[in-house]
């Protein structure tokens, strides 16, 4: 249950989490210092949004129809997940039984 889950621990995603969009602000974004007035969040020139630099497994398509393509869908994807993620948690907090304890049941 959520209620169970160690308050450390959601402190520690937080930090996870705000570190990581750190990482990615500094990576896509002009600094603000260097930006003009009239563009605050002026996106670097050759960054291309979701695109970190990092794929070890060479698994990024080299034509860039193929990469919108792949963008599009993985978009897709992770949306669908967010919502039956909010889902399981809205069903718990209304009946108080785990995910897996609704499927049983």
């Amino acid at each position: 249950h959520l209620s169970q889950v160690p308050a450390p621990f959601w402190v520690l995603l937080t930090i996870a989490i705000g570190a990581s969009e750190q990482t990615r602000a500094v990576i896509g974004w002009v600094d603000p210092a260097d930006a003009p007035v009239d563009k605050p969040g002026l996106l670097r020139d050759d960054y291309v949004p979701g695109d970190l630099g990092f794929d070890p497994l060479g698994l990024k398509p080299s034509d860039p129809e193929e990469l919108i393509t792949l963008q599009t869908k993985e978009l897709q994807n992770g949306r669908l997940a967010m919502l039956a993620a909010a889902g399981f948690m809205a069903q718990e907090l209304v009946n108080g039984k785990g995910i897996l304890e609704n499927l049983q049941g």
